[in-house]
């Protein structure tokens, strides 16, 4: 069979050798790689098209093995630099998903190199140096005003965020003091701004330290002196009056260290030509308080045991207030100065006197048997009369200023004591000339006015041991005995260490600063001074984290192996937060109501009351106001200025049978709601001559034909009041409950464990003026500066978060927070609601009239009660002022605080003076800051309404009318052995009153 010619020539070419990827024949140079042949210009990398004939790295893939260049292979691996876009042939950086050749990974901004132990900062995905990041893109902390580069606090505002180093913030807190205090024309000055990164360094470096070392010694030396006073409290209360004298002279101790603190800076001041700064009048008072301690000590003959009064009370929150507020004095001079000079002089004395508080106590001991063992020299030699200012000395005799002269000659020398000379044969002092002397050989002292005081405390305490007939021996004998009670206190209930006090640490308080670093705070509950919508802290471990650079090798060239990235430890640094051990505070929901719990024996009570530690805060205590909330999660580590806190704020409050009582503020929305309903019931019948049901229905019922329908409003308006007419923008004369919605902060100035949300003008008004001296005569009753109060309220309306009000003075702010409660659209106790507080008045039984009011505050819209609750118990701490001593106070007490007040917060819509109630308004207003500790619970009798789970069914469709009905049918379901057990409770129950049916309940005709 012949083959065609064309089908020959066909099967010719079929023999031939194809280019495997343009198929045509090859010629006489070919390439044969990944089993097949292909011309030297087909072979190319498969990503680039590059010839790569000579040199090709084989890939893998799911179709089959491509090739590639060496750069198009390195990059399919992941390993090309980001910088120059080169391979990395050897040791390369990981750092932000990226890889970097070791000497390309610097600064996007200069030319600064991370090497294997250096951080970098990273921002919109760009690699920063230390300097360009801090100056450029680092948040500022509002306390020291550096660069924030790790952890912090974040306080969340309604228009800002405010961010703090920890320490920064805790000094803030707890001591109203901002480490940075700016002059107005230094902010942005070219000598106080760092030109190079090792400035920079240096400057951050330093005032890291200083924040670190105040915040150590501040909190120390609180904690110490929060220890010797609350003990001081707890034995004269049991009578125990030597150790109480022990601790007093302990606390003296205290007390000399920061006056030596503070003539410190009265000497830097003088050396630098500064105006001195005001110590005065809290030193004084200060020294006051302690000798009416001291007064109140000396009368142990006339009762056996003191228990805690009022008058304890006072004078021990007196101590631990004006104590504070001189420390805070000190320090906020000595930050001033440092500014003023621009040198670091002023903090590192003010802090090292401080520190002289553990060395002191060893020759306490030695310094009192000295005074005990010579007459007091409390008196001028000359005039024999008491000396309390600034004086000479010389051996056992002192001088006023004024007295300080020649016997002879009369010459003054109180400002040429160089050439005074002092007689021992008439002792006396005489001048030189007098004397035919040429110059003095008598060195005497000149005596500072605070060095004056501590003497005259520690004369008065000897004159007390010497009244009380007490020896020596015996202070020595229950010496021991309290330094190791006062070590208990750093046990907790493991016995574990967790902080102990500086009075058993002898050689310094250093000791005490390494315990306490150990239980750092990190619970911070009650965000105060600054302006926040939800008042809670956010930590973060760093603003933008700082990252280490990982370096890695190539094993491999042609297959190299992708290693995980290894995080190498940084070396230590001066970091402000890794040297301590912190948790995170937990924000958990509000627990359940108690369910009967297995009541406490008296003495178990009494055992758990002597486990929780006592601290004495600005706050002064008020008896069973406060209840231990028993959570379920890990104990929280306590500050220290919380770490002892007044056994009587630990008091429980329990019903009659033994569980604790309901904070209102604790309350949900619809428990708040059932309250209300309930608090309409009960109060019909003593009010019944007034008052219809149908009318006090009315005053709580809401226009919405839903009772819910008022807690949806905001949601389903988008945020606003729908029909909402009032005053919308600014902080004075805008309604109450828009204002909460608007500004309102989750404040923790409440009587109860859980926050309430108040509006934040109020909360920074507060806060400021307990941070402040609140004994100036005439607060509250006082105008202020009616210039400066006009500025300060078109300041809040414009800009509200621009306004420091720690800046005024106390005065200022309390006539500020007046004229706020007067132009409210609606007063505080509401129009509504003023004749039925106005007809508790009218009400002749006192325990009656007493349920009338505890009813009324209950009837009281949730954003009122709340405002209501943190005003009304600030102004009783505030009365606690207003007979410091018997020539100084506010003379501000609780009658003249609600003659004042009474026309701010309850007043009538009506104009006609013949219905003018004033007078009677001002009674109401003193009986419920008489008694607002417990009109801040709930009655006993309605706790039984809050567990009832059928009042919740329906609840958004029912109306007031018919919610009355349903709780009527409640009622009536109780069983009679329910419904006695009820009657059995405390006098604040109805039921103590009245005999008829529990809730008896007139009908609502339709």
């Amino acid at each position: 069979m012949n083959i065609p010619c064309d089908i020959a020539v066909n099967s010719t070419q079929k023999q031939l050798p194809t280019c495997s990827r343009c198929q045509l024949v090859l010629g006489n140079q070919l390439v044969r790689a990944l089993d097949g042949a292909f011309h030297p210009e087909c072979f190319t990398c498969t990503d680039c098209h590059t010839p790569v004939a000579a040199e090709f790295f084989p890939f893998e893939t799911d179709t089959g093995t491509l090739p590639l260049c060496e750069r198009d292979y390195f990059r399919r691996l992941g390993l090309v630099c980001a910088h120059c876009d080169d391979a990395l042939r050897g040791a390369y950086i990981i750092a932000l998903d990226k890889k970097y050749h070791t000497d390309h990974f610097m600064c996007s901004t200069c030319s600064t190199t991370f090497g294997t132990d250096d951080s970098y900062y990273e921002h919109n995905g760009q690699v920063f140096c230390h300097f360009h990041y801090s100056t450029q893109f680092a948040v500022m902390c509002a306390g020291c005003q550096m660069a924030i580069l790790k952890q912090y606090v974040e306080i969340d505002r309604k228009d800002a965020i405010d961010h703090w180093h920890l320490e920064c913030y805790m000094i803030h807190k707890y001591w109203n003091v901002k480490v940075a205090q700016h002059l107005p024309d230094t902010i942005n000055h070219p000598d106080y701004l760092p030109q190079n990164a090792a400035q920079l360094l240096e400057k951050q470096h330093d005032m890291e330290d200083k924040v670190f070392r105040i915040w150590q010694v501040l909190s120390a030396f609180e904690e110490s002196s929060a220890v010797c006073i609350s003990e001081m409290m707890l034995h004269v209360s049991n009578a125990a009056y030597l150790e109480s004298i022990c601790l007093s002279e302990r606390f003296l101790v205290h007390v000399e260290a920061l006056f030596a603190g503070v003539d410190e800076l009265c000497k830097l001041y003088e050396t630098y030509n500064q105006e001195d700064f005001k110590y005065t009048r809290e030193s004084k008072i200060l020294c006051k308080k302690i000798i009416n301690f001291f007064s109140l000590l000396s009368r142990t003959q006339e009762m056996r045991k003191l228990g805690i009064t009022q008058e304890l009370l006072a004078l021990v929150t007196g101590l631990a207030h004006y104590l504070k507020i001189l420390l805070r004095v000190a320090l906020t001079a000595a930050l001033q100065l440092e500014l003023l000079v621009n040198q670091p002089v002023a903090v590192s004395r003010l802090l090292a006197k401080l520190m002289e508080v553990a060395g002191k106590e060893r020759h306490s001991r030695d310094s009192q048997m000295l005074i005990k063992g010579r007459q007091a020299t409390d008196v001028c030699h000359h005039c024999k009369t008491t000396v309390e200012d600034q004086c000479w000395r010389y051996g056992q005799c002192r001088w006023h200023f004024k007295c300080f002269h020649c016997r002879q000659c009369k010459r003054p020398l109180s400002n040429d004591a160089e050439h005074a000379v002092f007689s021992s044969a008439s002792l006396s002092v005489l001048c030189v000339q007098c004397t035919g002397l040429k110059s003095s050989n008598t060195t005497f002292e000149r005596i500072s006015k605070l060095s004056q005081y501590a003497f005259l405390l520690r004369v008065a305490l000897s004159r007390l041991c010497s009244l009380l007939q007490i020896t020596d021996n015996q202070l020595s004998s229950v010496d021991t005995s309290i330094k190791s009670r006062l070590a208990h206190h750093g046990k907790d209930a493991s016995g574990k260490e967790v902080a102990t006090s500086t009075l058993d640490k002898v050689p310094a308080m250093s000791s005490v600063l390494e315990d306490k670093i150990t239980c750092y705070p990190t619970h911070i509950p009650d965000v105060k001074v600054v302006q926040s919508t939800k008042l809670e802290r956010k930590m973060s471990r760093s603003f933008k984290t700082a990252k280490r650079s990982t370096i890695l090798g190539n094993v491999n060239m042609s297959t190299p192996v992708v290693s995980e990235d290894v995080q190498r430890s940084s070396k230590p640094a001066p970091a402000r937060l890794d040297s301590l051990k912190r948790r995170l505070d937990q924000h958990k929901d509000l627990p359940p109501l108690p369910h009967n719990p297995t009541p406490l024996t008296r003495q178990q009570q009494q055992q758990q009351q002597s486990m929780q530690p006592v601290m004495l805060e600005d706050n002064p205590p008020v008896i069973n106001t406060q209840r231990t909330v028993l959570e379920d999660h890990a104990p929280v580590v306590q500050s220290p200025s919380e770490h002892f806190r007044p056994m009587i704020n630990r008091t429980i409050a329990t019903t009659a049978c033994g569980r604790p009582r309901i904070y209102l503020s604790e309350l949900s929305a619809l428990q708040y709601m059932i309250v209300r309903h309930v608090a309409v019931v009960q109060i019909e019948p003593y009010v019944r001559s007034f008052f219809t049901l149908s009318d006090l229905l009315n005053l709580i019922e809401f226009k919405k034909s839903s009772i819910w329908g008022k807690f949806f409003t905001s949601f389903r308006s988008g945020g606003t009041r729908k029909g909402y007419k009032g005053k919308e923008e600014g902080t004075f004369g805008v309604s109450l409950d828009f204002l909460t919605e608007k500004t309102g902060v989750e404040s923790n100035l409440g009587a109860g464990p859980s926050p309430i949300k108040i509006p934040a003008f109020i909360d920074d008004a507060v806060t400021a003026m307990r941070q402040m001296d609140m004994s100036v005569e005439g607060v509250f009753r006082k105008n202020g500066n009616i210039r400066r109060l006009k500025d300060l309220s078109e300041q809040l309306d414009k800009n509200p978060h621009d306004v420091n009000l720690s800046s005024d003075n106390a005065i200022q702010i309390a006539a500020l927070l007046k004229k706020f409660l007067r132009e409210m659209p609606d007063p505080l106790l509401t129009y509504k609601l003023f004749s039925l507080f106005i007809c508790a008045h009218k009400i002749e039984n006192s325990v009656a009239r007493k349920r009338v009011l505890h009813l009324a505050c209950c009837m009281l819209p949730r954003c009122n009660r709340d405002t209501m609750e943190v005003l009304f118990l600030f102004l009783r701490w505030v009365a606690s002022f207003s007979h410091v001593t018997s020539d100084t106070g506010s003379r501000m007490d609780i009658t003249n605080l609600a003659r004042v007040m009474a026309p701010n917060i309850l007043t009538s819509s009506s104009k006609d003076p013949a219905k003018d109630d004033s007078f009677t308004a001002i009674h109401i207003v003193e009986m419920l800051l008489d008694s607002y500790e417990e009109f801040c619970l709930i009655p006993e009798d309605m706790e039984e309404f809050l567990e009832d789970p059928t009042l919740t069914e329906g609840r958004g469709e029912l109306s007031s009318k018919d919610f009355l009905k349903k709780m009527e049918q409640v009622i009536r379901k109780k069983p009679a052995t329910e419904q006695t057990r009820i009657s059995e409770h405390s006098s604040t129950s109805m039921y103590a009153q009245q005999n008829h049916i529990p809730y008896s309940y007139t009908p609502i005709a339709k």
